[in-house]
Parts: structure tokens; sequence; C-alpha cells
């Protein structure tokens, strides 16, 4: 994801990416996710964004300790990881990962998964521009 998109995750949401690790060549503190980043395509930005919100007015609202440590694509759709939560943040969680799997990780359009060779989900266009036989 681009930093500008990292960024307004971060700064948006600074209760749910609080966790902090000590970052040993910088020597200064970093939330885990900015320190992996968000390991997706932009396309999911909205999606993420979404969940995110959503996942933390749950929070605020039941008085509930969440904290995402990881973000990332793996086989194509989102993987959305956090320390705490409850039944309603699962299936939060669960909503945005299924829906991850029909949105471009590139774009946002719609998309499809794509099981051939490595993983994805990418929309018509998007998919004719990573494959091989598109560059």
């Amino acid at each position: 994801m681009n930093p500008e998109n990292t960024q307004r995750l971060l700064s948006d949401f600074p209760e749910l990416y609080r966790s902090q690790r000590i970052d040993p060549l910088r020597q200064h503190t970093l939330t885990l996710v900015s320190y992996w980043g968000f390991e997706c395509g932009d396309g999911w930005m909205d999606l993420i964004y979404g969940l995110s919100q959503a996942i933390e007015l749950h929070a605020k609202s039941v008085g509930m300790d969440i904290v995402a440590t990881q973000v990332k694509e793996k086989f194509g759709t989102l993987r959305f990881y956090v320390d705490g939560g409850d039944d309603v943040i699962r299936r939060l969680i669960d909503a945005a990962e299924h829906e991850s799997e029909f949105t471009c990780e590139s774009c946002g359009a719609p998309g499809t998964l794509v099981r051939k060779g490595r993983f994805s989900t990418l929309c018509e266009s998007c998919r004719s521009v990573s494959s091989p036989e598109g560059r």
C-alpha cells in the first residue's frame, strides 16, 4: 500500500494501530502495522478503512481493547490480524476478508480470485496488465 494510504489509516485509527515495537536499526518505536506496513495493494484501501472504522466504533462502544497486528494479502485475499476482539469483531473481519475475494487488490474495482500460479484477486483490466501476455 502506498505511503499516503498507510499514513491515513495510521492517523485516522490511532487506537487500532497502536501496538508498538522498537525498530533496532532506527532506534525508535513503531506500530507493528507500520513496521511491516499494510502488505497489500491500494485497491483494498476502502475495504480496510471501512473495517478499521467499524472495529474502532465497536471497540469503543463496548470498552474493548483491540490492536491490529498485521494487515496483508495471503492466497489472494485480505488477512487482518488483531490482538483482542469478540464475536462481532471476528464477523467484521470475516466479512471484509470475504469481500476482498471480489475486490481488485490493485484498483478496487470488482475482481475475481484467480488461482493460476500466484493467487490474486484482480479485475479484468489489472489482470491483463499484470499477466506476462499483457506486458
